[in-house]
């Protein structure tokens, strides 16, 4: 604990300097503009196995700076924990964005890459306590994150984000010459209904044989206040130096209904195939989780979900979960 506090102080008092000496330098003008962000989630879990376990644990930890130094350039430096269950302190963003056109903003850096809903959406905005499992197995990123550059825009109901990024995931260094393209295409179809494609082209950086690798999915997304309704199915390839590629998919689909401002409920229902080769009786994951969360500020929350998990690969035996999480977001 005492050197995560380090890192993170670190970082912060960092950036914040940068971002003070530049003020000093521009005298009076309102630039630049900052803010410290960042959140705490802070668990407790039931875990209902043949011996069931029970635990409290600092889930995430990430603090940063998050600001403008003028019209044009803004700047987002984070540090923080990994994604559970690992807690090793390391940079989580560190991205600068040029803000050229409402149709062309440049970022580069270290960033949530551009593929899905709940991969490049912050995690603490999610309805649920945790990204869906099927998402977290068949990303290839650790924290969702790496490091590249990316375009992006959005005019008139249509948005795009394209990334050309090292493909190693984040904090890790290039170790392949073939860069990954990957991106995401939304359309607001409707006052209520968005809708979104995503691609990801690129090659595995663990084996000397550089094997293929791709992804394609979908996601919809229905809001009309009280209701939210949203999904997202994806299709993953693998290729297998020696033996047949392997084919994978999963998706999920969560409904949130608000009952009062303060009080949401949620359910979500998720599936993963990870081997078209393999019977899903035999390898298939499904996963039903009903929650409640209440804001007491902003996506400041005390949420609870009861996960009904069901895991057919052999020699796996994955309990039901029960979650009581306190969020405070800065």
């Amino acid at each position: 604990m005492i050197r995560a506090a380090l890192v993170l102080g670190f970082f912060t008092s960092a950036a914040m300097g940068l971002v003070a000496s530049y003020a000093a330098a521009q005298g009076d003008n309102s630039y630049p503009a900052y803010r410290v962000s960042g959140f705490m989630e802070q668990n407790f879990t039931y875990e209902e196995e043949a011996d069931p376990a029970t635990a409290f644990s600092i889930y995430r930890a990430r603090v940063g700076v998050a600001g403008r130094l003028n019209d044009l350039i803004s700047l987002n430096i984070t540090a923080g924990a990994l994604e559970p269950p690992n807690r090793n302190p390391q940079l989580v963003n560190g991205f600068v964005d040029f803000d050229i056109h409402p149709m062309f903003q440049l970022r580069t850096g270290q960033f949530l890459v551009p593929f899905g809903l709940e991969g490049p959406e912050p995690v603490f905005l999610n309805p649920a306590v945790e990204r869906s499992t099927v998402i977290r197995r068949m990303n290839y990123f650790r924290m969702f994150r790496d490091i590249g550059i990316q375009a992006s825009g959005s005019q008139n109901g249509f948005s795009y984000a394209i990334a050309l990024i090292n493909g190693t995931g984040a904090n890790a260094a290039e170790r392949i010459d073939p860069k990954d393209l990957l991106g995401r295409f939304g359309y607001q179809a409707t006052d209520e209904l968005a809708l979104g494609v995503s691609f990801h082209i690129g090659t595995a950086p663990t084996l000397a044989t550089e094997p293929d690798r791709f992804q394609f999915g979908l996601d919809a997304t229905w809001r009309s206040d009280p209701l939210i309704i949203r999904g997202e199915y994806i299709l993953r390839k693998d290729e297998r130096p020696g033996d047949s590629d392997r084919n994978q998919h999963g998706g999920y689909v969560l409904a949130g209904y608000h009952f009062t401002e303060e009080l949401q409920g949620i359910m979500r229902l998720e599936m993963h195939r990870p081997d078209t080769d393999v019977d899903f009786s035999d390898s298939g994951l499904t996963i039903l989780t009903a929650g409640l969360n209440y804001y007491l500020q902003g996506h400041t929350r005390i949420s609870l979900n009861y996960e009904v998990r069901s895991d057919r690969r052999q020699n796996v035996d994955l309990g039901n979960l029960l979650t009581v999480q306190m969020q405070i977001v800065l």
